[in-house]
């Protein structure tokens, strides 16, 4: 019998359950974005294997690095209230900054 004459969509698990499941895959898919989000982008601006530096990331991101490092700090802050150990690789990496008056970010020693 073909799919096309196939009528038996009773089967189908129940719509509460159906929905249960999505919740919880589309939960964990974005928990697991936001994981890999924070930890490549400390590599990519602390770590890059392209060779650009710290210092050269911050001046190419000018007044908008402020806020950049502001969001990914409160994205790491709440990944930590969740699961603290899914960042330790991402933190490793973080250097010390200053975050500047006018948004700009001087890498320090």
């Amino acid at each position: 019998m073909s799919i096309l004459d196939r009528d038996d969509f009773d089967n189908l698990p129940p719509a509460d359950k159906m929905a249960a499941e999505q919740l919880v895959r589309m939960t964990k898919n974005t928990f697991d974005h936001m994981v890999m989000s924070f930890n490549e982008g400390s590599n990519i601006f602390w770590g890059n294997r392209m060779g650009a530096t710290p210092e050269d990331i911050a001046e190419e991101l000018g007044a908008d690095a402020g806020e950049v490092f502001y969001l990914h700090a409160r994205l790491g802050e709440l990944i930590s209230l969740v699961k603290p150990e899914a960042i330790t690789e991402g933190l490793s990496l973080v250097g010390n900054f200053t975050v500047n008056e006018d948004g700009t970010v001087t890498v320090t020693e």
